[in-house]
């Protein structure tokens, strides 16, 4: 055994996430660093914490590219729902939503109007994303944080709520914002297009800023337009901004919903390979499960959200406008999202604690308690809570399998790490406790959808190398100690939609993040040795 060596992990099959065949061997922890030696351990030394991974998998900590924890982890530092499940790197600033950069005249609007934002124990004590990075550092996470620059905190920045084109000016402005977003950390840009006001924008002003984030070689993410259905052409719109401005697009959370063509998986896969044929440097990602989540507001007409939530509201009170919002909504489409109908919209986050009587319950049962149209009680229930969320069943098992498998699609949360307790009223998904365990055991011991190894590699190297991280994701000597240990045969998610949305998965035996324990035995350590990467 190396004296140099602080932790021995003995025993254990090593899936480096390379994607190469497991093998026996020993992880040697010295500081904040990692060393592999294959076979057999050499004798223990004095002083050297032994780990016995007998029977267990030890691999690399898990890089979740795709989370809503910007704040949420501030409200929870320890990041309990993360850790617990072997996240050990979080990416933030997605969808179009993030930290910074704010002033004071936008930062009450931003924090009542963007979804993410809703935790008012955190005190907003910065302006920019570098501000932001010193508060992470300050207060300490459990997991390393990793964040890009979101469009609709930017525009909002620039240009408040509204819905029209950016002038000359204006455009300026942003590119020069995002520069310095660069500049301070953020890791590149995204937008979330079904939210105001980023949903304000063309084409063209896509290509403008992501033109920015190609200059630094940093990548766009895009939450596409995806209330146009079928889901292919919002996919043609985000490999056109990117082949305009020659910057690598993550296409975040991929899937076809369940009223596009039977084969639509098999279209923008096409798309896209197409497009990566010509040069495109595209790729995606998935969340896990069959149930999606976002926040209901998005589903409103572009018009009826101009302005802001207090615009907004003021029209969803006007009963000369009722009936034009209506038919805005139904002309849409997305009503047939799900089967169900209002009865599979479950309510599955609020903002407000007064409003905490929705989470768990579903629009039609609401509605059907209050004698009144599920389509009235929903807009209704935006003016209680601009910001509530509903999960529907909005994805088909077969297209979820075929997108998480495919070479360049990779799994997601699209979560807030939570407190089981501190945040469980307001509302939970499972996926914010088990996607990864739900990947490992439902997608590779139970389906056989992908290889253990190859699932590893999506999670951990791939994931890292979208993030820019090159000392993370692989265990090889001289790379950051994150790691996780897991045992294959059993782990699981166990999360449940309504019942025990927080139930810890199984499975998970150790987390490690820069070279400190924070799970052992499954349970969170409290340490919070994460860093802003």
């Amino acid at each position: 055994m190396d004296v140099g060596a602080d932790v021995a992990i003995v025993n254990g099959r090593i899936v480096d996430g390379t994607g190469a065949p497991a093998f026996p061997g020993t992880v040697l922890v010295e500081g904040d660093r990692v060393r592999v030696v294959r076979g057999a351990a050499p004798p223990p030394v004095e002083g050297v914490e032994v780990v016995d991974a007998r029977g267990l998998v030890v691999a690399p900590g898990i890089v979740d590219l795709h989370t809503h924890s910007d704040v949420s982890n501030l409200s929870e530092p320890g990041a309990i729902s993360a850790i617990e499940q072997g996240v050990t790197t979080q990416v933030v600033g997605l969808c179009g939503f993030s930290a910074g950069p704010v002033r004071p005249e936008t930062l009450a609007t931003m924090i009542q109007e963007e979804p993410v934002f809703g935790f008012p124990d955190v005190p907003w004590d910065w302006s920019s994303i570098g501000g932001y990075r010193e508060s992470v550092d300050r207060l300490g996470v459990a997991t390393n944080t990793v964040t890009l620059l979101g469009h609709n905190t930017l525009r909002r920045y620039v240009m408040g709520g509204a819905e029209r084109v950016p002038t000359a000016d204006e455009l300026r402005t942003m590119k020069d914002e995002l520069r310095r977003a660069f500049d301070e950390g953020a890791r590149g840009f995204s937008t979330g297009l079904t939210y105001a006001p980023g949903l304000f924008a063309t084409t063209d002003e896509l290509v403008e800023l992501t033109r920015v984030a190609a200059e630094r070689d940093l990548p766009y993410h895009t939450h596409m337009r995806v209330v146009e259905l079928p889901i292919s052409r919002p996919v043609r719109e985000a490999l056109e901004t990117a082949e305009r401005s020659g910057v690598a697009i993550e296409i975040s959370h991929l899937y076809p919903t369940p009223i596009d063509p039977p084969d639509e998986a098999g279209t923008i896969i096409a798309l896209i390979e197409a497009a990566r044929d010509r040069g495109v440097r595209a790729t995606w990602d998935v969340t896990v499960f069959p149930r999606g989540g976002g926040a209901w507001a998005q589903y409103l007409p572009a018009w009826v959200r101009a302005g802001g939530a207090v615009a907004t509201t003021e029209r969803l009170r006007d009963p000369a406008l009722r009936g034009r919002i209506r038919e805005g909504i139904e002309a849409s489409g997305w009503l047939g999202w799900s089967p169900g109908g209002f009865d599979d919209e479950l309510i599955v986050k609020v903002s407000r604690p007064e409003t905490r009587w929705m989470a768990g319950r579903t629009i039609g049962q609401i509605a059907r308690d209050g004698g009144a149209d599920p389509l009235d009680t929903a807009l209704d229930l935006l003016i209680e809570d601009p910001q509530y969320w509903t999960g529907t069943i909005s994805k088909r098992q077969p297209d979820l399998d075929r997108m998480i498998a495919h070479p360049l699609g990779i799994p997601v949360t699209d979560g807030m790490a939570a407190h089981p307790v501190k945040h469980r009223a307001l509302g939970i998904m499972p996926k914010t406790f088990g996607s990864f365990p739900q990947i490992l055991g439902r997608y590779v011991r139970e389906a056989g959808v992908m290889t253990l190894e190859a699932a590893v590699a999506k999670m951990t190297s791939i994931a890292a190398g979208r993030a820019g991280l090159s000392d993370r994701g692989v265990l090889a000597d001289g790379n950051a100690a994150d790691l996780f240990i897991f045992d294959p045969s059993t782990i699981a998610n166990r999360a449940t939609d309504v019942e025990e949305p927080t139930a810890r998965p199984a499975g998970i035996e150790r987390v490690m993040v820069n070279g400190r324990w924070v799970v052992v035995g499954g349970v969170a350590t409290g340490e919070r040795p994460g860093r802003f990467l």
